[in-house]
């Protein structure tokens, strides 16, 4: 895979790129990312439970929403990272976070199910913006580089994750605090990063290397014209750059992302029958695991996607994620102890922070340099997929029976471990120019 100039001239001199300083360009892009995520995360606690206290909805039209706003997120996804690799990352991503600050707002206005079910409907449209960043990371640096980097995004997302479910957590145990003001103050955080953006935000993605939408790129120049075509679906892109290993990725994040939100959509419903608890517990719960997964991406991930290899650390993770749903409902609903509950999710926050931040590099090994934001878009497609299923799927089984829900979302996380694990026997990526040859010197060396 070809890589940036400077990153290539990094290479050829033998520097370490997992130490090389972050990129000038990624520094603007992981202020506004803070800022915007922090706002976000605010909502997290609140959510479910606005949902429950202030609509009365059950486990089932809660799955009901997350579905239908995943499923808006599976089509936006890969228009948006399409869009980003033919006019630039900068615009697509500010519009997302524009978009986002407009539905926060919105839904602090509603009032009954269907109007909740419009709103988070229409927010799930913008695609999201974490696959566009992905793709910013994948502009500015080598593979080399990206482990450190990605670990270091992942920890800006933790530490994000765990102040806004903090603040809110603190305030919820001084105050009766109304949520529909946490989703106004959500939606202002999304357009101060979005005003932050404007200010800092560099673009990633020179003029030569994005694809137009409707015509050849510039590299098929022959004679100073552009062989003819028609323009191509967005199905025929998709096609064009797929590859049995890419398509393993894909399949591992929709089994990795299905069996997460087959926990984040009941959670709340656990605690509250097996503890009785609500969403300040519920807040303290996440900012504490915001906290710790941060820590965990920032040391352990590098030096484990270094050591093991880049796919190898996703198994590795995703194996801690199936002993985690097998062990919570004995720790949680069997002998209820909150001791056992929390090492239970000990074996989560550890899995998940060694799968979650190696996805966009591992696409980034097995899709091709130019389609970098089609390819982004349509991981988080898979997710958006897994995202609509697994909610109303779990829903309704946490009303018949909570193992049920764990037992199919522990064989989810093998299965997508074991696809990610057997992506680079497939010769149509970096790994056998890179994690290979690094694995087989060091068994030399041995």
């Amino acid at each position: 895979m070809s890589v940036l100039s400077s990153a290539g001239h990094a290479v050829a001199s033998g520097e370490d790129g997992g130490r090389a300083p972050l990129p000038k360009k990624l520094r603007g892009l992981f202020a506004m990312l803070f800022v915007e995520i922090f706002g976000a995360s605010l909502s997290i606690p609140v959510f479910t439970y606005f949902c429950i206290v202030e609509l009365k909805l059950s486990a089932t039209y809660v799955g009901v929403i997350l579905s239908c706003f995943n499923a808006a997120q599976l089509l936006g996804a890969p228009v948006v990272g399409r869009v980003s690799d033919a006019f630039g990352r900068r615009w697509a991503l500010l519009g997302c976070f524009l978009w986002t600050s407009l539905l926060f707002l919105a839904t602090a206005g509603v009032r009954t199910f269907q109007e909740l079910l419009l709103v988070r409907t229409l927010a799930g449209l913008s695609g999201g913006s974490i696959p566009v960043t992905q793709a910013m990371v994948m502009d500015c640096s080598t593979p080399e580089q990206r482990p450190r980097i990605l670990g270091m995004m992942g920890g800006l997302l933790g530490l994000a994750f765990t102040l806004g479910p903090g603040a809110v957590t603190f305030l919820l145990f001084l105050y009766e605090l109304n949520r529909r003001l946490i989703f106004v103050a959500a939606s202002c955080f999304a357009l101060l990063g979005c005003l932050v953006g404007v200010c800092v935000l560099e673009e990633t993605l020179p003029e030569h290397k994005r694809r137009p939408l409707c015509a050849a790129p510039a590299a098929s120049l022959v004679g100073g014209e552009a062989p003819p075509r028609d323009c191509k679906t967005l199905a025929e892109e998709i096609w064009e750059i797929c590859s049995p290993g890419l398509v393993l990725i894909w399949v591992g994040r929709f089994c990795s992302s299905f069996a997460f939100l087959c926990l984040f959509s009941t959670y709340a419903f656990l605690i509250r029958d097996a503890f009785s608890w609500g969403d300040r517990e519920f807040g303290l719960v996440l900012a504490c695991s915001g906290l710790f997964g941060a820590l965990v991406q920032l040391s352990v991930f590098p030096a484990m996607s270094k050591s093991l290899g880049k796919h190898l650390v996703f198994t590795v993770g995703s194996a801690l994620v199936a002993v985690h749903f097998v062990v919570l409902p004995v720790t949680t609903l069997t002998n209820p102890t909150v001791v056992g509950h929390m090492a239970a999710n000990f074996l989560f926050i550890v899995g998940s922070a060694l799968m979650d931040p190696g996805v966009p590099d591992l696409v980034g090994l097995h899709a091709p340099e130019d389609r970098m934001g089609l390819a982004q878009g349509l991981t988080s497609a898979f997710r958006s997929l897994a995202s609509v299923l697994a909610p109303l799927g779990a829903g309704r089984a946490y009303d018949f029976s909570p193992f049920l829900v764990y037992l199919v979302a522990a064989s989810m996380a093998l299965v997508a471990g074991g696809c990610v694990g057997c992506a680079p026997l497939f010769g149509d990526s970096t790994w056998e120019k890179g994690e290979l040859e690094s694995l087989l010197k060091k068994k030399g060396e041995a």
